[in-house]
């Protein structure tokens, strides 16, 4: 009954004090992963290392439990009005490249359409109605980024709100980024791992002539910057696995390019020299922006590399904290301390954003995040 109560004030806390995302609902359902993750630590303390039957439980399947559990939460906390946001303008954006995709098709299948098609040829289509269909396409899409423009405005706003020092450009990099779904997801669970720790801390103070409601209760708190850690690690390996080897493998082809168009310029015929000049330019800006947008992915896990580190040493002394179990008193200090070391790596959640000082990087930017996209 009396854990009943603790949970009922945490989601009236709760209802009281978020923000309109309804972190209630949040809390609603993580609370039951976190629970069974709890019992799961709990359990670990009593398994062997290791096991050589496969029915018999031991860390590393206690472990990998936890890990599940933990990637739910992760599901969950990353649900935000900046999520939201976000997603609507992913979906805009592919419904743009759809458009874009569309007319090209189109515009081809035009060379061919006949001027009129007779009424019993339904298969068919006349150069007219392609025309048609391709403003409406076009009509379409420059509806997408009105709408698009309008969202980033939103998204700055939400940003703000919790504390994010950004301005708009560099929401719109953020946008554009091949990471901008990652980072916003990363922002949204760590705002709202803030807000429950911040819970968490005060009905373990509530809690304390009950350790093992204290217990529990700092258990959840252990998981939640577990959660943490495993969201960076998993940041940092998208970084290193995936953007940057897609990104060198873009700079190495252009550079081929560029090698080649160099080679027609000395041995073409002048009337052509001017089309390869140009198209050495062009070569040329999508290897400088794409090792600008290295150096961006770069920073970035640099920065996500040093949240990790601040988290994990919090992480560790907590889990020996609570699996020593020395007073419900030391549980709420070393809640207190890490409540100001999340508040003192709230700025690293922030993105390491772009401002580009010409249009043309800032297009060719946008087009590179497109390919990487594309290269899955």
């Amino acid at each position: 009954m009396r854990t009943y109560f603790c949970v009922l004030v945490f989601v009236f806390c709760f209802a009281s004090t978020a923000p309109a995302s309804s972190l209630e609902d949040v809390w609603g359902e993580v609370h039951p992963l976190l629970s069974d993750a709890v019992s799961e630590l709990d359990l670990r303390g009593n398994v062997p290392d290791s096991s050589w039957n496969p029915l018999e439980k031991d860390k590393e399947s206690v472990d990998g439990k936890i890990n599940d559990l933990l990637d739910e939460c992760i599901e969950v906390l990353g649900i935000s009005g900046m999520s939201e946001t976000k997603d609507a303008i992913r979906k805009l954006q592919e419904d743009s490249k759809h458009c874009r995709e569309r007319v090209a098709e189109l515009k081809t299948e035009r060379l061919a359409a006949p001027k009129k098609v007779e009424n019993w040829e339904v298969w068919k289509k006349d150069a007219a109605s392609i025309d048609e269909e391709i403003k409406d396409l076009e009509i379409r899409e420059e509806e997408n980024e009105r709408r698009v423009e309008s969202l980033i405005d939103k998204l700055l706003e939400e940003m703000r709100a919790i504390g994010m020092k950004v301005d708009r450009e560099q929401v719109e990099t953020l946008v554009y980024s091949v990471t901008g779904d990652d980072d916003v997801r990363l922002v949204s669970v760590f705002n709202n791992v803030k807000l429950i720790t911040a819970e968490l801390q005060r009905l373990t103070s509530e809690a304390n002539e009950n350790i093992e409601m204290a217990k529990r209760y700092y258990g959840m708190h252990t998981l939640l910057l577990r959660i943490l850690i495993n969201l960076y690690d998993t940041y940092e390996r998208r970084i290193n696995d995936v953007y940057l080897v897609k990104i060198a493998d873009i700079i190495s082809k252009q550079e081929e390019l560029i090698q080649r168009t160099i080679e027609k310029i000395n041995s073409e015929p002048a009337k052509y020299r001017g089309i390869y000049k140009t198209n050495l330019a062009a070569q040329g800006l999508t290897v400088r922006t794409a090792r600008k947008y290295a150096q961006y992915l770069g920073k970035n896990r640099k920065r996500i590399a040093d949240a990790r580190s601040g988290i994990y040493h919090e992480y560790e002394v907590a889990l020996n904290t609570y699996e020593t179990v020395q007073g419900a008193h030391n549980l709420i200090i070393m809640m207190r301390d890490a409540n100001a070391m999340l508040d003192r790596i709230s700025e690293l959640q922030t993105p390491d954003l772009i401002v580009f000082q010409n249009t043309e990087m800032k297009t060719e930017f946008r087009k590179l995040t497109n390919r990487l996209n594309s290269l899955d």
